[in-house]
């Protein structure tokens, strides 16, 4: 396999892991809108990226961590669920960003695709994705007693961990945009978080799985797009869905 190839599978999964580490709590708190939302946000920042002459993945972050900091200081101060913030703040950043970013480069932003990366870029994805991993795992147990107790959460001074949840999906989404691209990247944190609810029994093998079954379904997209020519996101997202419809007969089981 040629470097390039080499470069993708790792990328997905690396983020592919992140994307479900982290999308297991956005199921369990009852945020799969908020996680759809958050990707769209990003593409006002690609617009102005390009605009300016800058990798779009700093546009991408600098709008997501906005937009986390900004629904988090927002739920604080009004009855809004975070799922209503970030609805508003969806519409209006999808209609700007796809006038803005330039025809030749909207799909890509989309869509995803694979560029080859120089390996300082490279490993910093890579790590990047690993450190994002390993700080969903260690929190664990505060993000679940968020979701089993927010009120005990709020007591304790926690209301925090709801802004470190944000921004850790927030560059976990950054890190994602060019493996499914803007439109899809909400859907590989829900889908493999989705499978593993299906088919997994305790809280411990849920999260676990939901990692696992995020890096298997982006190593199994890249290859299927690579093999027939494919756009690699919505190959990624389909092969997702598909896992999840088989999901279901192990639930019934």
């Amino acid at each position: 396999m040629e470097a390039s190839l080499y470069q993708s599978l790792i990328i997905g999964l690396m983020v592919g892991a992140a994307s479900g580490a982290i999308g297991s709590f956005v199921i369990l708190k009852r945020m799969a809108l908020v996680g759809d939302a958050m990707s769209h946000i990003a593409l006002p920042g690609i617009a102005l990226a390009l605009l300016y002459g800058v990798d779009p993945f700093f546009g991408v972050l600098a709008f997501l961590v906005g937009a986390a900091v900004l629904v988090w200081w927002l739920e604080g101060r009004t009855k809004l669920a975070p799922d209503a913030l970030v609805g508003l703040l969806f519409t209006s950043s999808l209609a700007i960003g796809i006038l803005a970013i330039p025809n030749a480069e909207l799909l890509e932003s989309l869509f995803g695709e694979f560029p080859a990366l120089s390996p300082p870029a490279f490993f910093l994805i890579i790590g990047a994705a690993f450190l994002l991993i390993v700080a969903t795992f260690a929190l664990t147990k505060r993000f679940l007693l968020a979701v089993v107790s927010p009120e005990l959460a709020h007591v304790t001074n926690k209301r925090s961990d709801n802004l470190i949840l944000f921004l850790i999906f927030a560059f976990v989404v950054a890190l994602g945009i060019k493996l499914v691209g803007t439109l899809l990247m909400g859907a590989l944190t829900i889908i493999p978080a989705s499978i593993a609810k299906n088919s997994t029994k305790s809280m411990k093998t849920f999260i676990v799985g939901s990692a696992v079954i995020g890096g298997a379904v982006s190593v199994g997209g890249v290859l299927i797009a690579r093999t027939y020519g494919f756009i690699p996101g919505p190959t990624i997202i389909l092969l997702g869905a598909g896992c999840f419809v088989l999901s279901l007969g192990l639930r019934r089981s």
